[in-house]
């Protein structure tokens, strides 16, 4: 038995095939969740803890999704993550996270490793960035981390840090402040929902 083949359905057959794998190496399909909200339980539902914002934050830092130059040394890694409401249950669009990192050798920067990001309208953020370098010794040393804070409306609603797994089990290193880690060919996947305590929509 023969089956006729419209030549429509050819060429609609062939703009699919290849507009598929177009979509997917520009990150529209495949993402890491980034359409779809969180369902955070009652018992993840940890707020934000507050934290010092330390010596090397500066004010009115570039809006930028990569916040490190193209030529750096360090290993790539891609932050992502929704900022929520207290009650875990709204998410807070349009505000703004403001970022900054020591680089991949434990050193900060005036032009790079800093930035700020706006989330949309499902509270959704992404930066891309490089794996920071703890720096200090002995009782002084600090552990890999990034600073942030979260502006709405101008309006400071939480600073804090993001931690990696080795602080995991560490005195004054809460869940809270620790992000979920992946590796992919030589990318870091981090993920990291930001709480923001006493504050509701």
């Amino acid at each position: 038995m023969k089956v006729k083949v419209s030549k429509s359905f050819l060429t609609n057959l062939s703009i699919v095939l290849f507009t598929v794998p177009v979509l997917v190496a520009a990150g529209y399909i495949l993402t890491k969740g980034k359409s779809d909200f969180p369902q955070i339980s009652e018992s993840e539902c940890l707020p934000t803890f507050r934290d010092g914002g330390g010596p090397y934050y500066l004010a009115n830092a570039p809006f930028q999704t990569k916040i490190v130059p193209d030529e750096n040394n360090g290993q790539k890694m891609i932050v992502q993550g929704y900022i929520l409401d207290t009650s875990c249950s709204d998410p807070l669009a349009n505000v703004v996270l403001d970022i900054w990192q020591a680089n991949e050798e434990g050193e900060y920067e005036e032009s790079y490793y800093r930035g700020q990001v706006k989330t949309d309208d499902n509270g959704y953020y992404e930066f891309e960035t490089v794996a920071p370098k703890g720096y200090g010794e002995g009782t002084g040393y600090r552990p890999p981390h990034i600073h942030f804070k979260v502006h709405l409306n101008n309006h400071e609603l939480v600073t804090s840090q993001m931690f990696f797994d080795d602080v995991r089990g560490r005195q004054g290193f809460n869940d809270e402040f620790i992000m979920q880690i992946t590796e992919e060919d030589g990318i870091i996947f981090a993920s990291h929902n930001i709480i923001v305590p006493d504050f509701e929509i």
